[in-house]
């Protein structure tokens, strides 16, 4: 089975077949996120017939149950245990004014999962989180229209966009909550169990398969082929992951050849030259709004040297890398 990431990159197998997600709540968080998270896991272990897809959810003070924005009240799972244990560790945010009356050790715990190189996930409000102690500086955030300005003003070093069901930088998601949670989990069972496995579970939520409601950036949404916006929209939700051509035509069900006909008839660019441009989009953004040199920004696009980088920059901008940011200051 062709995998979306290529090999050399450090994407999850899709031979993997044990999902663990640690998870913490803040004060006055939404039910629906977490229900979209638990239901779609749920119905994964049920296509799976064994319970490989798990969430516990952890808390600085495990006897104490956290009230949702709706009123009910949850009784976390556990105390903390190693960071480790989980692939995910998730946070779902509450309201905003709530969110300084979280514990001081959940916040330590994200911490130290981080230093320990297990992917965090911002939810929801659970993104301004995630932005308050630092983890989503100088990275893309998919952020709720409803809170997109405040956060854009709170946190001007994060490159925040509406209209993503998630953006995965690698070591840290984020999600805008709501029904796009229940995208998010199945694109997490997906990575982890494979297509079969996901699929069902879109099924079982009456999700289509690489459709949902959320509303999609305006030039995304006015791509006439369904295939074509869902390749887009996954190279936007992967940016800095290494996509591989043959894995984004299998998740789209077409050739590779097929592929790079859509992509060159709507853009004029082959789907790895479409990559490249949206990759030098958000390098200019680094440019302006980090400290990253050349190089790490080179690195982290995904490009194979410093050389290449400034070629393909210079060939899309018409100056070097270095001028452009010279430009910006």
């Amino acid at each position: 089975m062709k995998t979306l990431f290529d090999s050399s990159g450090g994407g999850i197998s899709a031979s993997e077949t044990q999902l663990h997600v640690g998870l913490l709540l803040w004060p006055r968080y939404s039910l629906l996120a977490l229900s979209g998270l638990l239901e779609a896991l749920r119905y994964a272990t049920k296509a799976q017939k064994k319970k490989t897809f798990k969430i516990s959810l952890l808390s600085e003070q495990p006897d104490n149950p956290i009230t949702s924005s709706s009123g009910v009240s949850i009784r976390p799972d556990a105390a903390y245990v190693p960071p480790e244990t989980f692939n995910y560790i998730a946070t779902i945010g509450g309201e905003l004014e709530y969110l300084s009356q979280g514990y001081p050790g959940d916040r330590e715990y994200l911490a130290h999962a981080h230093h320990m190189n297990i992917p965090l996930i911002g939810i929801g409000t659970g993104s301004f989180v995630l932005a308050q102690e630092g983890f989503l500086n100088e990275r893309r955030a998919s952020i709720h229209p409803f809170h997109l300005e405040r956060f854009r003003h709170a946190f001007p070093q994060v490159y925040a966009e509406q209209g993503y069901d998630f953006i995965d930088e690698g070591d840290v998601l984020t999600c805008p909550g709501g029904i796009s949670t229940i995208t998010l989990a199945t694109e997490l069972i997906r990575a982890h169990a494979g297509n079969e496995i996901a699929h069902s579970a879109c099924q079982r939520l009456s999700l289509t398969a690489h459709e949902t409601a959320t509303p999609r950036p305006a030039n995304i949404a006015l791509i006439p082929d369904s295939r074509l916006r869902r390749a887009v929209m996954m190279i936007e939700q992967y940016l800095t992951r290494p996509l591989s051509t043959a894995g984004l035509a299998s998740e789209v069900a077409l050739s590779e050849r097929q592929l790079n006909r859509l992509f060159h008839a709507e853009f004029g660019k082959t789907a790895r030259e479409f990559i490249r441009s949206a990759r030098l989009r958000y390098a200019c953004w680094l440019l302006k709004n980090s400290q990253q040199s050349v190089t790490d920004i080179a690195r982290r696009m995904g490009f194979s040297d410093c050389a290449h980088f400034i070629r393909h920059f210079q060939t899309e901008y018409g100056c070097t890398p270095g001028a452009w940011r010279t430009s910006q200051s």
